[in-house]
């Protein structure tokens, strides 16, 4: 809309009118000011990373470093000749994009590799800081702090799983939803070739009716491309392997509905419940209840898929929903696939960090943001202390074993807390007004 005219032109428009009508992105700060920011938090980043090795290198978390050993052992079979078809079936094939180029480099060698997966890993960690950084505009705020922490709270296993590139990838797609929603569209569909369960976010990508053509010809796009790539290299039983894996899976000792059957365990350690790493390459509990356990998280898991589809329709109605709208259902979707599921792993958590320091850079300063960081740091460290700290004393009867159990059993209770909240969160800011 043109701007009425005012006496005297342009000369009467003082300069600090000038300065309120340029766009935001011209404000830019001195150079001499974020060269200094820059190298503060570079220095920040490595101090704070060398703390995560270090717990690697003088606690008792050798364990942690097991999958990436688990990944050279099946690339050592693939060059074998042991078929692509049978090499970590329960993944999705485009993982070996990511975990065979450092195997190759490492020139086949496994201790060559489990570096070079770190370092990759380090990389892909160092990338995502420097873009919550930009984001904070160029400031350590809220976003920066927020995963600076959340690395070493969660601890090596973020270097020592891959789950940290669709972690990247969920808070990528958080930050580009509102201006680029063809890139979070493409970013989502990565995610789930990589680990299947980005493919539930993509309906709130969806939820802002001008932006659903672009997200769906960025996330059709790259998934029609990967996905097309996959089923030629592997055919459709090796395409289909990690559904038929996971449905199949017992009931997992750190899932929360286990956690009744593992306090259970605690008071009665020798006879009645066993735990032992299943077919699936999992520890599982076996004994009374646990088929009732695993029949509850169907339901559960249905029940969720209803609470998802409610909210999601709250959102669809509300007038053009925020990108912190956008946020906290991205974040309510994954807690609630993460709690009702017969499967949870450590590195699950990793899921919950990209997203939530994405959303921090959308909500700078929010009250509710900073709650739930708080308590997903608490989280973090207290899945740290079960794996791989307290892990071995988990398993079996150990004198640590009760209380291992029981700080099972409060991450667990802090991860129901965490979807509440980001539930509510949903709920409030979808409330049609008055």
């Amino acid at each position: 809309m043109p701007e009425p005219d005012t006496p005297g032109g342009d000369q009467a428009m003082t300069s600090s009118s000038v300065v309120r009508r340029r766009p935001l992105r011209q404000l830019e700060l001195p150079e001499a000011i974020v060269a200094q920011g820059r190298y503060s938090i570079a220095m920040r980043w490595l101090l704070s990373r060398a703390l995560t090795l270090s717990i690697l290198v003088f606690g008792h978390e050798s364990d942690v470093t097991g999958d990436v050993k688990y990944y050279a052992r099946s690339l050592h079979q693939l060059v074998e000749g042991g078929g692509l078809r049978n090499t970590l079936q329960e993944y999705p094939l485009p993982v070996f994009l990511v975990i065979l180029p450092q195997f190759l480099l490492g020139f086949l060698n496994e201790v060559a590799f489990s570096i070079l997966f770190a370092l990759s890993m380090m990389i892909v960690d160092a990338v995502f800081t420097g873009f919550l950084w930009r984001g904070d505009r160029r400031r350590r705020g809220d976003a920066t702090n927020l995963w600076l922490w959340f690395v070493p709270a969660i601890g090596p296993l973020a270097y020592f799983r891959f789950d940290l590139v669709p972690a990247v990838l969920a808070g990528g797609a958080v930050l580009a939803a509102i201006r680029r929603p063809a890139i979070a569209g493409a970013l989502t569909a990565f995610g789930a070739a990589l680990k299947l369960w980005p493919a539930v976010m993509l309906p709130t990508f969806l939820i802002r009716r001008g932006d659903r053509r672009r997200v769906l010809a960025g996330f059709f796009g790259t998934g029609l491309l990967i996905g097309g790539a996959a089923l030629a290299v592997g055919g459709i039983s090796r395409t289909l392997s990690p559904l038929h894996w996971q449905s199949a899976r017992g009931l997992q000792i750190e899932s929360v509905a286990a956690t009744p059957l593992m306090l259970a365990r605690m008071v009665h350690p020798v006879g009645t419940w066993d735990v032992h790493i299943s077919q699936y390459k999992a520890f599982e509990i076996f004994g009374p209840g646990v088929h009732l356990a695993s029949q509850l998280t169907s339901v559960l898991t249905v029940l969720g898929g209803l609470l998802l589809v409610t909210l999601w329709w709250r959102a669809h109605s509300a007038a053009a929903p925020t990108a912190e709208t956008l946020g906290w259902i991205f974040l309510a979707t994954a807690l609630i696939v993460t709690v009702t599921n017969k499967t949870l792993s450590p590195q699950y958590l990793l899921w919950l960090g990209g997203p939530v320091a994405a959303l921090a850079v959308r909500a700078p300063a929010d009250p509710a943001v900073r709650t739930f960081a708080r308590v997903l740091l608490v989280t973090a460290v207290a899945t740290q202390l079960v794996f791989p700290v307290g892990y071995n004393a988990l398993l079996k009867t150990h004198s640590f074993m009760p209380l291992v159990t029981l700080d099972l059993a409060a991450r667990n209770l802090l991860l129901l807390w965490l979807t509440w909240y980001a539930v509510r969160q949903v709920w409030i800011q979808t409330r049609r007004p008055q």
